[in-house]
C-alpha cells in the first residue's frame, strides 16, 4: 500500500512540474524560424516597405541568405507582423542578388516570385 502511495505521489509531482511550464519552454525554435529571425534582423533595411530601388543588399544580409538551406521555409515562417513590415518582391530580389535565389514561380507567403 505504501508503494502505491509513493507511485501516486510521484505522478502527481511530475504532472504538476510539467504543467507549470509553458509548452514553448520544452520545444526549440525550428531552423526556419531562427533563419527568419536572422533575415528580419540583418536584412531589415533591404526588405522593409518603403525602401527605394535600386539597392544593394548588405553583406550581413547576404550571409544569412547564402547560409539558408530552405528559403521557402523562411517564407512560410514570416508572421503577419513580419509581412506588415516587409516587401516580398524585395525579399525575392535580395535572395537573387545574394546568389541563393528563390525560384521563379515559388510561392513566398502568397507572393509568386518572378524576375
Amino acid at each position: 500500500m505504501a508503494s502505491a502511495r509513493v507511485v501516486a505521489m510521484f505522478y502527481l509531482v511530475v504532472s504538476v512540474t510539467f504543467s507549470s511550464f509553458p509548452n514553448h519552454t520544452w520545444a526549440s525554435k525550428s531552423r526556419a524560424a531562427i533563419e527568419k529571425d536572422q533575415v528580419m534582423e540583418h536584412c531589415r533595411f533591404n526588405i522593409r516597405k518603403g525602401v527605394h530601388w535600386p539597392f544593394e543588399p548588405s553583406h550581413a544580409c547576404c550571409q544569412v541568405v547564402t547560409r539558408s538551406v530552405n528559403l521557402l521555409a523562411i517564407c512560410n515562417a514570416f508572421t503577419a507582423a513580419d509581412l506588415a513590415q516587409i516587401n516580398l518582391p524585395r525579399w525575392a530580389a535580395v535572395t537573387h542578388s545574394c546568389g541563393n535565389a528563390l525560384h521563379e514561380g515559388d510561392n513566398c507567403a502568397g507572393y509568386i516570385v518572378h524576375f
